[in-house]
């Protein structure tokens, strides 16, 4: 007999609380009735619970991603301090491959490497106004150095590939 996974039931379940709430004009909180809060709802409820009571460590990858989306577009014009730029996508997807690799005892470097990266990038300006001695090579820096993920992408492939 198949397994019977939870996903679709848990689905049901989001949509079905998603639109009984607007349907029933129940109030919790400002914004509940927009996309981002569908997003959150449907993947704590799809992704993140199924996954967990059916053991399953690749459905935390998605579901942190899905609802971290969802929390970055309801609350990046609420808040002043919270980052409107790339830099928020990359700690979303650090968060969820860390928690995925708590479950799965594996991974953990690259989650910790793209942190490390969306901290760079959150705190580029700062970094880079401390830095006034070196101003000229600021802005060469601040023009390539998209070039130097792709250097670096590269040499990982090609050592990857030397395995």
């Amino acid at each position: 007999m198949k397994k019977i996974t939870l996903l679709p039931t848990m689905l049901l379940l989001g949509i079905g609380i998603f639109y009984s709430i607007q349907k029933l004009n129940i109030h919790l909180f400002e914004g509940q009735n927009n996309w981002p809060f569908l997003l959150i709802l449907l993947e704590a409820f799809t992704f993140l619970i199924s996954g967990h009571f059916e053991q399953d460590a690749s459905a935390i990858l998605p579901g942190i991603i899905l609802a971290g989306l969802g929390i970055h577009f309801h609350f990046a014009g609420k808040i002043a301090s919270w980052p409107d730029h790339p830099a928020a996508f990359l700690f979303i997807l650090s968060l969820g491959m860390i928690l995925t690799a708590t479950k799965t005892k594996t991974g953990y470097q690259q989650g910790i490497i793209i942190l490390a990266i969306g901290l760079f990038l959150h705190f580029f300006h700062k970094i880079i106004q401390s830095l006034t001695i070196i101003e000229n090579g600021v802005n060469f820096i601040e023009t390539y150095w998209p070039l130097l993920f792709i250097v670096i992408g590269a040499l990982l492939l090609v050592l990857r590939r030397r395995r």
